[in-house]
This record gives C-alpha cells, structure tokens and sequence, in this order.
C-alpha cells in the first residue's frame, strides 16, 4: 500500500524501531521527518534513508523545541499527515531492577517526561493540523460515506502496559498512560477523520536493547513467546506503516500487540 506524497514525524527515528518506521514509511512514498535530540544523528539517518527526508532535532520534553519542530515541517510542507511518538527514555537497568517502594519520584517523572508527556506535547501540536487539514477537505461530507482522512497518530507503547510484570514500574506506568491517549483521541478526534493506534511491543530485538542483556537473559527473552524468539524492528515497521495507510479507514483507538503471541487480549 501507498503512503505517497504523505508528511510522516516519527520520533526517535535516528535508530533502532523508529528507524526503520521511517525507513518503511520511506519506502511506500511517504515524506519523513526524522528527528532525535541530536540533530547530527538525524541528518546521517535520513541520509542512509534517502527519499524525501528532513532531518530536524527535537527535545520531546521541551515545549519550546516542539513548537519550533513544528513551525519548521510547516513551513516546508504545510501540512501534517502522520505522527508516530516513538521516543523514549533510555533503558536504565539501575531504574528497571527496582522495585516500586524502592523507586524515587524523581526517576518515575524522568521517564513519564519523555514516553508519556512527549507524546501529548506532539499530539497537542499535530492535533490542530490534523483538523485543519480534515474541515478544508471535508466541507461536504456525508455521515453514510464517512469523511477522509484527516491524520494517523501511533503511540508505542509496550506489553508490560497491558499485562504488568516484574520490574520496570515507570516504563509500564508511562507506557499505560500512551494506551489511554490513544483512545481518548479516538473518541474525541474521529469526527475530524483523525485514527489514533497504539503498538504494544514485546521483546524486539534492537541493538540498544540486546547490548544491555547477557546473553542468557537474551536466550530466556527469546523463549517466552509461542513463536520462541525475538521480533524484528522492521516487523514493527510493516505494521505501523499498514496502520497509517487508508485500508484501516474505519478502525481506531487499537492497541495492536507486537510480542509473538504472549500477551493475547
């Protein structure tokens, strides 16, 4: 399917998932907006991705850098189609091995700044576009044919959001909160032809996240899905990208779970 001519942010996108989200989007004819902190990073992703690229930095938990982000891809492109909130704190094992009661206020509002409230930031910079974008293209709608589409926000989130585990409270915590965006989007946006999904993943074989492992705990990750191994991060990109496609025109607030069958809802 085609994403021609379509103007994508993904966040994060210098490596690992978000890269090959853009580099996916890329491919089905999407113009991307690769971004991260370090604008270095994004102009050598977006070079390796080619297309039609635009390599921008941005500080998910600063107001005034997103404004910024925005204001550029604007003027450049007038628009906003697509906008997937990939980035997230750093995995930090000296965080992760706690457990709650020993957690600090401090590190739990770390990771919320940036994997939840970055997300909002950007969805409530993109959210007005997006309507904008929907009342001129669809001035004569018709309540049985639907209107078009007026934008796609995907929210990645992880499975621990949904099923909870062992470890890692403030990722979970703030990864359950980028599900709740979803849907609350879902039903206050749909009207303006805007679908709102959450990626829900499981153990994805980044080199981020395998560098931080032992391989024994890697072999052990691997063994807890019924498919008995690791997902792929482009795996991660087919399914976005299909998201973000009109195919799934009447389908929204979603949480699609990307984890080789282990948590099944």
């Amino acid at each position: 399917m085609s994403l021609l001519g379509k103007v994508a942010i993904v966040t994060g996108s210098s490596k690992g998932i978000g890269y090959e989200i853009a580099k996916e989007f890329s491919e089905r004819g999407a113009i991307i907006i690769i971004c991260s902190r370090h604008l270095d990073q994004s102009k050598t992703a977006a070079a390796k991705i080619g297309g039609t690229t635009l390599a921008l930095e941005l500080d998910v938990t600063s107001e005034s850098s997103v404004k910024k982000f925005i204001i550029d891809i604007m003027d450049r492109y007038q628009k906003i189609d697509i906008l997937v909130n990939n980035s997230g704190y750093p995995f930090d094992d000296s965080i992760w091995n706690k457990k709650i009661h020993e957690g600090s206020n401090d590190e739990l509002e770390k990771i919320i700044n940036v994997d939840l409230f970055g997300s909002v930031r950007l969805c409530r910079a993109v959210l007005p576009i997006m309507m904008q974008t929907s009342s001129t293209e669809n001035q004569n709608s018709n309540p049985t044919r639907g209107r078009g589409v007026g934008g796609v926000i995907i929210n990645i989130s992880s499975t621990p959001a949904i099923s909870g585990r062992v470890g890692g409270f403030p990722y979970s915590i703030a990864k359950s909160g980028n599900i709740t965006l979803t849907k609350c989007i879902a039903k206050e946006y749909s009207g303006f032809g805007i679908r709102a999904y959450t990626l829900a993943l499981g153990n994805i074989a980044t080199p981020a996240t395998l560098d931080s492992m032992t391989e024994q705990i890697i072999i052990k990750a691997a063994l807890e899905s019924p498919m008995k191994r690791w997902g792929k991060p482009n795996e991660v990109a087919k399914v976005a990208a299909t998201l973000a496609d009109d195919n799934f025109s009447y389908a929204t607030g979603n949480t699609i779970v990307i984890d080789g069958g282990t948590v099944l809802i």
